[in-house]
């Protein structure tokens, strides 16, 4: 694969982990963290999974765009 395509690639899917990222932080700030029922708690534990998913894939993608591999 060509390696400024596998770049482009790579950052196109950091720019979709930023929009999940910042579509998730959006519900959180709209939505608030009350502890008023158990379902807020299970949001708050949902949206700190969704919020680690995230970080995952992106420190994948990261990695590979800092680590090309050996031709």
């Amino acid at each position: 694969m060509d390696p400024d395509l596998r770049n482009v690639l790579l950052i196109l899917g950091l720019i979709f982990c930023g929009f999940f990222a910042a579509v998730t932080v959006y519900v959180i700030v709209d939505t608030g963290l009350g502890l008023r029922t158990y379902g807020d708690i299970g949001a708050i534990a949902l949206y700190g999974v969704s919020l680690l998913i995230v970080v995952m894939i992106a420190a994948g993608l990261i990695g590979a765009l800092r680590n090309p591999p050996d031709d």
